[in-house]
């Protein structure tokens, strides 16, 4: 719910506000891994459109980066001479279509989950959008510095999240050695002297390995991330990863699953 204090705002107040929340997000992209304020590649070929754009930007941050192309080629070659967080990209460039070139970005790795927001004086072409290259947002021109805005200030909050570092732990086995990234551990058993792990994500599912040479408590020190906790003498859980709590029943249900995990007397603290 928006506050009322927010509502009451006027435009000038509103945009100070936004500006405040940008500083914000700016530190924590530095915390977390991205090292520098985002930096946003616009390619329009219409110089009142940029223009346009670079004062809408700078009314939310003067400190946001912008750079311009022209042209889709130009544009290619400083995307992977300087790191992009975010595309702004007209679909009926002169020289190439805006979807194309958003496809060639797609094909190189950094650039797989880079938020693209396209801008259009054509309505319809959104789907094709979407469904082409997976873009974050679509501007109708003309379009309002609140419209603007809006989109903007979604798609630089998903390119922080996606800056952040990913963690990752690597467990040594005789012949190999296995790399899990920590938020794909799901939950970890102890039976004995080995370890079952189970992790999850989005291409291969559900998957578990057998591990040996570690204790609970020793993987525990390993994955050294709050949110992975100790719910029983032999169990691990990713918070993450709970759908909600039966505190009668002192067990926990995961999302997405009908599995449960029992929560010890001496571990109910870590989790409730």
């Amino acid at each position: 719910m928006v506050s009322s204090a927010i509502l009451s705002l006027g435009p000038k107040q509103f945009l100070g506000l936004l500006g405040s929340y940008f500083s914000i997000l700016r530190q924590r992209i530095k915390v977390e891994g991205c090292g520098t304020v985002p930096k946003i590649l616009l390619v329009e070929d219409n110089q009142a459109a940029v223009v346009k754009i670079r004062q809408f930007i700078e009314n939310i941050d003067t400190a946001l980066e912008l750079l311009t192309c022209k042209e889709a080629g130009a544009a290619y070659i400083l995307a992977q001479k300087q790191k992009v967080d975010l595309f702004i990209l007209d679909i009926q460039l002169k020289d190439y279509k805006g979807t194309s070139l958003a496809a060639q970005l797609r094909g190189l790795p950094e650039y797989k989950y880079t938020p693209i927001i396209f801008e259009s004086a054509l309505a319809g072409e959104e789907l094709s959008a979407y469904r082409e290259v997976k873009c974050y947002g679509f501007l109708i021109k003309p379009y309002t510095e609140a419209e603007f805005r809006a989109v903007l200030c979604d798609a630089l909050g998903l390119s922080a999240h996606l800056h952040q570092e990913e963690k990752h732990i690597q467990i040594e086995q005789k012949q190999f050695i296995l790399d899990y990234p920590v938020s794909e551990i799901v939950y970890v058993e102890a039976f004995g002297k080995k370890l079952t792990i189970h992790t999850r994500n989005a291409l291969s599912g559900m998957k578990e390995d057998v591990i040996s040479g570690y204790t609970l408590i020793r993987f525990l020190q390993l994955i050294d991330d709050p949110k992975v906790v100790q719910c029983h003498k032999s169990i691990l859980v990713n918070t993450a990863y709970i759908d909600r709590i039966d505190k009668a029943g002192k067990e926990i249900i995961l999302k997405g699953s009908a599995e449960r995990l029992p929560v010890g007397n001496k571990y109910q603290s870590a989790l409730w």
